[in-house]
């Protein structure tokens, strides 16, 4: 992997992807739940009947879940012929970040859309 990029696994399926900059670090949980219940920011098809969903979320609606170092929020779904789904959570945070920070994050991504974190099933 380039430098400032690496890979974290709390589950055996579920991925957190982090990319470093100079004072933040861009995070992306992979979660996966049935549905996508949140408004839709923006959308992009690659084709007719599939299309990427994007919703940009307020971090300040979720104090006491997070930390205080998150900038922002943006969960990603999809729309498919199956219906809707719900697969990842991004994040951008202030530095620093270690493990602790990073299982809080992944364990808050779930909280967000609604699911169980695979750890806790």
């Amino acid at each position: 992997m380039p430098e400032g990029v690496r890979e974290v696994y709390f589950s055996n399926y579920y991925r957190v992807l982090l990319v470093e900059e100079e004072d933040r670090v861009f995070i992306s949980v992979d979660v996966y739940k049935k549905g996508f219940d949140f408004s839709i920011s923006k959308s992009m098809c690659v084709r007719e009947d599939f299309c990427l969903l994007y919703s940009s979320l307020d971090p300040g609606s979720y104090k006491g879940l997070l930390p205080e170092n998150v900038l922002s929020i943006e969960v990603v779904g999809a729309r498919t012929p199956a219906g809707l789904e719900t697969l990842n959570v991004r994040w951008v945070v202030k530095k620093p970040v270690d493990n602790d920070l990073l299982k809080k994050i992944f364990e808050a991504s779930w909280k967000i859309v609604g699911s169980q974190s695979p750890q806790t099933q």
